[in-house]
Order: structure tokens, then C-alpha cells, then sequence
């Protein structure tokens, strides 16, 4: 994950040809997004397997919508035990499978502990204590003063705010990386069909499925990975009710409104424009395009509302037909296969297009 620094200072011994070193492309300085590392379930299902468990085979109107979600399969646990739980019932179960899963994705990353001064964790699920961050810090043996914290409720807008309070904190202790840990269980609120469901239900049944996604920034020089050159969120004026999580004791559901999408779409160009103006950059100084895979609508919208190709939003479409909507990390699926299948350059930029309940838009700068 990081260099071990053999290198710096020797050009200080040796002579150094100018027109060499104008060649070479400027190391940026500042906070990185040092490594990325996933953990899926074992248990993946095609739109029809869920069509089936969910008691929705043969409905209509249900199947349309899972056969135009963009979704092709998803990592989700809809056994028959499952399934007939209560919501109480399921608790217990989904908060160890958070946090098996984070410390699966925190072992890939070969990280020491020690050199961990911050852990920030998120899911829309667990409202639990103690915090998924608390019990990271416990497993891994940290340091007790480990700063953590937890943030709920914010969803698929999750990873801008995340990132922007790591690296906040990292300012009082630069020496030190801190650990993004975001983990969701999108089946803990699917529930079999019944005859008084909303349609909303049925929406949000075609698009949710279960992952994880743990990053590390670090303010090492010799990190690897982009620099997060700036970022922010922008909350859309009289959208509250646009993405609403409804919860009883045996019934659950993700209510998305039917003009989301297009509520995104509105606001995103001038909010981008704005974003990137004050970067002194244009959208044609973006090389890598990065945006939520909430579903379907959502990538079209801003697709269409930032004037973009099916291409140029390529991981996103991947991530949502490999894993559909996982929430809370579904934008960190998205950069590590934007990495890895286009292995950005020295002096390209991503933008990060976050979009989640508030309704929030979320933005994050990256530089290589």
C-alpha cells in the first residue's frame, strides 16, 4: 500500500539535469485515499432468485421494474430463516455481519494498527452501540486515545462527509492515517411482499444489496493513490422527503420518491459548474467520472445532466449490474474499479458525484 521512502533525498547527492526534472510530473501534497479494499457476502442472487424469495414472481409491475433496474445480481441474505424474522430479530445477526465484514476488508489492507489516529465508520443500518468504529479499534488492539467516530443515516452520500471528517482530524496528528470503514446490510430491510405494499417498496426491492468498503487516507508523501484536492456537499432545498427510511416492528422499506432522479439531475450542473470553477478547472479537465449507482434513473440523470457518455460513467453502470445500490459504500466500489481499470496518470483528475437522503449531493475532487 505505501513506499517505503528508499528513494527521497537522493537527487540532493547527486547532479540533477534541469530539463529531466521540468519532465517529470509535480508530486501533489496533501491528504490521499491510500488503499481501498471490499468484502462481499458469499451469497449472490439474480433479479429473479430475489423476484422469487420476495414473493414477487408473476407480479407485473414487479417484474418491469427489476428487469429495468440495471441491476443483474447482488450480495444479499434472503434465506427462509432470514426472511421470517422480525426487524428486532435480525439485529444481532446483521451487526456482527457489519463488523465481520469490515475486519475481513481491514485484514486485505495489511494496515499495522498502530499507525491508525482516527477511525470513522458509517452504515445506514446499525444504530447500535457500541459503534462499529469502537469495535474495530477493540479488535485491532489501537491505541485507546484512537479518536472515533459514527455516522448513521446518511446513506449513499455518505463516503464526501466521511472523508472530509478523516481528514480533518488528521490535521492535529499528520503523522498518523485514519480508517474509513462504511458497511451496509440492505437486507435487513427487505421484507416478503405483501398486498398493501407501496410500489415504492417494490423500487427499492430491485435496486438494494449488501457490501462493504473500508479506505485509508494517509498524509504520507510517499502514499500511493489520489489526493483529495476538495470536496462538498450541497443539501437540496425542500427534499426531506424524497429518501425516507420507514421501519416497524415486522416491516421495512427504503422510500425513494418517483422524481428523485430527476431532483438530482436538476441540481447537479450548476452546483458542479460552481465546484469546478472555483478549482479553476472546466468538466473537460475531468478524466475520470465517478457517480453514485443508485440505479438505473439515477445514473442516466446525472449522466444526462452533466452531459456525459454511457463510457464516461462506465464503474458506475459496472457496479450497479455486479452489486446494485450497496448505500453507504457504493461510490468507494465505484473509484477502486475506476483504478483499477484505467490506472489513472500523474496529473489526471476524478470528481466523486455523491447522491443520498436530504436530498444531498455530495462532490470530492481528486488529483493523481
Amino acid at each position: 500500500m505505501y513506499n517505503d521512502g528508499s528513494n527521497r533525498g537522493r537527487e540532493g547527492s547527486v547532479l540533477v539535469d534541469p530539463r529531466e526534472t521540468a519532465r517529470r510530473p509535480i508530486r501533489r501534497v496533501g491528504t490521499r485515499i491510500a488503499a481501498i479494499a471490499i468484502s462481499d457476502s458469499e451469497d449472490v442472487l439474480s433479479q429473479d432468485q430475489v423476484l422469487e424469495r420476495l414473493g414477487l414472481q408473476g407480479e407485473e409491475f414487479a417484474e418491469r421494474i427489476f428487469a429495468r433496474s440495471g441491476v443483474e445480481r447482488r450480495h444479499l441474505n434472503l434465506s427462509e430463516d432470514f426472511l421470517g424474522r422480525t426487524m428486532q430479530g435480525r439485529a444481532k445477526q446483521i451487526e456482527q455481519e457489519l463488523l465481520s465484514h469490515s475486519i475481513r476488508a481491514i485484514d486485505a489492507l495489511e494496515l499495522d494498527p498502530s499507525e491508525i489516529g482516527t477511525v470513522v465508520s458509517s452504515s445506514l443500518y446499525s444504530l447500535g452501540c457500541p459503534t462499529l468504529a469502537h469495535q474495530v479499534v477493540d479488535h485491532y488492539g489501537m491505541n485507546p486515545s484512537t479518536d472515533k467516530y459514527h455516522v448513521s443515516g446518511v446513506g449513499c452520500a455518505s463516503a464526501v462527509p466521511l472523508m472530509r471528517l478523516a481528514a480533518q482530524t488528521m490535521r492535529e496528528n499528520p503523522d498518523k492515517h485514519a480508517l474509513v470503514v462504511t458497511a451496509e446490510s440492505m437486507s435487513g430491510i427487505l421484507t416478503r411482499a405483501t398486498a398493501e405494499d407501496p410500489k415504492a417498496k417494490t423500487v427499492g426491492s430491485a435496486l438494494f444489496g449488501d457490501g462493504c468498503a473500508v479506505a485509508v487516507l494517509s498524509s504520507d508523501p510517499s502514499a500511493d493513490g489520489p489526493i483529495i484536492l476538495d470536496s462538498q456537499v450541497h443539501q437540496l432545498t425542500d427534499t426531506l422527503g424524497a429518501v425516507r427510511l420507514d421501519l416497524t416492528g415486522e416491516d421495512s422499506y427504503l422510500h425513494l420518491a418517483r422524481d428523485l432522479p430527476d431532483l438530482a439531475g436538476e441540481g447537479l450542473p450548476d452546483v458542479v459548474a460552481a465546484f469546478l470553477r472555483r478549482n479553476r478547472l472546466e468538466r473537460s479537465d475531468i478524466d475520470h467520472w465517478m457517480a453514485h449507482p443508485g440505479g438505473r434513473r439515477v445514473v442516466e440523470n446525472v449522466q444526462s445532466a452533466l452531459e456525459l457518455s454511457h463510457d464516461d460513467l462506465a464503474t458506475s453502470w459496472s457496479s450497479l449490474a455486479e452489486h446494485g445500490n450497496v448505500g453507504t459504500p457504493s461510490i468507494l466500489y465505484v473509484l477502486k474499479e475506476t483504478i483499477e481499470r484505467y490506472g489513472p496518470e500523474p496529473g489526471e483528475h476524478g470528481l466523486l458525484v455523491t447522491i443520498g437522503p436530504g436530498v444531498t449531493l455530495g462532490l470530492m475532487l481528486l488529483g493523481w
